[in-house]
């Protein structure tokens, strides 16, 4: 099987007992990046050299379950191995290895954090031991890092400097992979040093390479910026055979929904809507509509057109591909992510358009934008980036670019803060692991 330079890199750190941070573009290849050293390894059988568990964390279920699907495929049609190994799933939709006993589980951050600090979601208090054990002899792979929430509800500590806190402790001892898209060089930089990993990117010329594929054909996608906000009949007009439209909230979203029903009413455009407030099996079914009809291989599409509008949700999980993206401005890292859903596959041409939000009143009478739930500096320096670079075609370079001038401060605030509060943080990690 053959394999990208940085995955060959990846896999080469790894065994010369480094710790990686990957940071490559979406559809680029990071899972095999991450997954092909440790099947190498369990296949040989050396676990005086790799772990024979792999736990492999994301910020997401869907993610998980995707990821289950993907790893099979990856062993039964890429990969010669002598043996199977285990894989199970462990989430709180599906909950098939909760003791950590898979050769290798894909499981949610909540349910792997909680059992690397003894107090697993999976397990009574008196068997806290099994996963603790699990989690510290495995090799650890945490994908869309950037997505894991930086505080709770109650402003308390997050999954993502948790993480870190411990993977600070756990460095050269349990190998790991961090993954991610969408972090400034500055952040990327600060954890190589904190975690003692090494950093591993794709370069532009490599990048070109996949991106182009065996067709030989570049894919690429142009970025438009637009002072109007979103409406039915700008989406309309552009719209080819696949459309995204990303809103920041809910409710712009199943407005947006009806009146692109109105617009197309007559018409053989199908329109969808997708968001976080369906009902479990209701989103599902949505979600098999959206990776069919949207989904690398057109053959299997039995839609002749159609256009979802989403929100968030859209993001991350599903492995899909359009012509068009039409997105809310949001934060570089966001904006970025959900372009990765458009020309995502080698040799596709794309176009993204990132509007403007409306404007909300106060009682005052003053209006302002309307950037919730997202930060307004982080929108409004994002706007100002993207803006100069507005009918532009963005590489990964470029893109990295971009969050680098929106990101950067804020990224290192992140760091700042949690070292200034990493005392208060342990308090909690040895009353979790002492009392639990």
């Amino acid at each position: 099987m053959e394999l990208y330079d940085f995955q060959v890199r990846v896999a080469e750190s790894l065994r010369h007992g480094r710790s990686v941070i990957l940071q490559a573009p979406t559809g680029s290849g990071k899972f095999l990046a991450a997954l092909w050293p440790f099947l190498e390894g369990w296949d040989r059988n050396q676990p005086d050299q790799f772990p024979r568990k792999c736990i492999y964390s994301v910020p997401l279920r869907t993610l998980a379950n995707q990821f289950v699907d993907e790893a099979r495929r990856l062993i039964n049609e890429e990969m010669v191995l002598r043996q199977q190994p285990n894989i199970r799933i462990q989430t709180g939709e599906q909950s098939q290895d909760a003791k950590f006993q898979g050769d290798l589980t894909f499981t949610t951050i909540d349910q792997s954090l909680s059992s690397g600090l003894g107090v697993p979601y999976s397990l009574s208090t008196g068997m806290a031991n099994l996963n603790a054990g699990a989690f510290y002899s495995s090799y650890l792979v945490f994908d869309e890092f950037h997505l894991f929430p930086l505080a709770d509800e109650t402003g308390a500590q997050g999954a993502l400097t948790t993480t870190l806190q411990l993977l600070m402790q756990l460095k050269g001892i349990v190998p790991f992979v961090l993954m991610t898209a969408t972090f400034s060089s500055t952040m990327l930089r600060e954890l190589a040093h904190l975690l003692a990993a090494e950093v591993v990117q794709v370069p532009r010329e490599e990048y070109a390479s996949i991106a182009a594929g065996q067709a030989g054909r570049e894919r690429n996608r142009r970025y438009f910026v637009c002072d109007t906000t979103l409406s039915a009949q700008a989406i309309v007009e552009k719209h080819q055979t696949r459309t995204l439209v990303v809103c920041n909230q809910v409710k712009r979203a199943q407005e947006l929904f009806g009146e692109l029903q109105k617009q197309t009413e007559g018409t053989n455009i199908r329109v969808e809507l997708l968001h976080s407030r369906f009902l479990p099996d209701d989103r599902q079914q949505k979600e098999q509509l959206i990776r069919r009809e949207f989904g690398k291989d057109a053959s299997k599409w039995q839609v002749a057109s159609m256009i979802v509008v989403a929100t968030q949700v859209i993001e991350v999980g599903l492995d899909i591909t359009c012509e068009m993206l039409h997105t809310e401005i949001a934060p570089a890292n966001a904006v970025f992510q959900r372009a990765g859903r458009c020309a995502r596959f080698p040799g596709e041409q794309g176009e993204v358009y990132i509007y403007a939000v409306p404007q909300r009143e106060r009682a005052d009478g003053i209006s302002y934008p309307d950037y919730l739930p997202y930060p307004k500096t982080l929108c409004a320096s994002a706007w100002q980036s993207l803006h100069a670079r507005s009918g532009q075609v963005l590489d990964f370079e470029d893109e990295q670019q971009v969050i680098d001038e929106v990101h950067t401060e804020t990224d290192r605030q992140l760091l700042a803060d949690m070292q200034r509060q990493a005392g208060m943080l342990w308090e909690d990690i040895y009353a979790a692991m002492q009392e639990g």
